[in-house]
């Protein structure tokens, strides 16, 4: 779930963008004094030509009237492989399924502890092949302020819904962990696992997996999880690891393996020296 602040400086009847967009994800228990969407991710899986309706509702839990602006833009993982998203105009990414969206209501408002209900349909052309991505915005107008200059200022914020289209019978989900660096503990810092992965497919990838420690006997000393690897396809991407537990000095195998979703995994086996 995510929620985006903007705010805008009142000048000669213009608005002009005053403070540069903020980000922050909180779970629904964080968000019950602001809006509430009921779909904050939608996946789909699709054929080509095929069309698909559905439903989101936007709650007002506030004792206030609102008004909602909905529209469409495009995403994509910013880099970096944390999840970080990146928004730009409907229609400007090489993945864009913005094209692909119809809704409405386009303007509406929101009663006191009202909902409004938007309707989505999708239409995936015939010749479509892949994963295509959307987000449909519901932005409000929180309030007004005053800024350090004096000068009024308008709150606004935004909740999306995020579209995952995957075109059914198309779909090439392959990628290669390129590399695995094992930092070994030293004093109070654990132990590193740093990852390269290459999403070679024509879908996104969210990488997982676990690791195993054992001993030279083959005796099982630790394991853990590993931190998730968000990637775009064709992208590549690194994540870290910390492992915090505790190894006395020796030599060590340890068995990775990533899960790069849907039942496909890779298998690494590297080695830890304690000294």
């Amino acid at each position: 779930m995510f929620w985006e602040w903007r705010m805008f400086e009142l000048k000669k009847k213009f608005c002009l963008l005053y403070f540069m967009i903020v980000f922050l994800w909180m779970p629904m228990e964080a968000m019950a004094s602001t809006m509430r969407i009921s779909n904050p991710k939608i996946e789909l899986e699709l054929s080509p030509g095929e069309t698909y309706s559905g439903e989101i509702t936007l709650e007002n839990p506030a004792d206030e009237e609102v008004k909602a602006r909905l529209y469409l833009e495009d995403w994509m993982y910013a880099g970096g492989g944390t999840g970080e998203k990146k928004f730009t105009p409907a229609a400007s990414t090489p993945l864009s399924a913005s094209q692909w969206i119809t809704f409405n209501p386009v303007d509406s408002k929101l009663l006191p502890f009202g909902r409004l209900t938007a309707r989505y349909t999708v239409t995936v052309p015939a010749a479509a092949k892949g994963a295509y991505y959307s987000v449909l915005f519901f932005e409000t107008m929180l309030g007004a302020t005053v800024s350090e200059e004096g000068a009024s200022v308008l709150v606004a914020a935004r909740i999306g819904s995020l579209f995952f289209i995957q075109v059914k019978g198309t779909i090439d989900r392959s990628g290669q962990v390129q590399s695995v660096q094992i930092d070994p503990p030293q004093g109070n810092k654990p132990m590193e696992i740093i990852t390269v992965f290459k999403n070679t497919g024509n879908v996104d990838i969210t990488l997982g997996g676990n690791l195993l420690i054992m001993d030279s006997e083959g005796k099982m000393l630790g394991r853990g999880g590993l931190n998730k690897i968000y990637t775009f396809p064709q992208s590549t991407a690194s994540g870290k690891t910390q492992w915090i537990g505790r190894l006395p000095k020796g030599k060590y195998q340890l068995l990775i393996t990533y899960d790069l979703g849907k039942g496909k995994t890779e298998v690494k086996e590297e080695a830890l020296l304690i000294s």
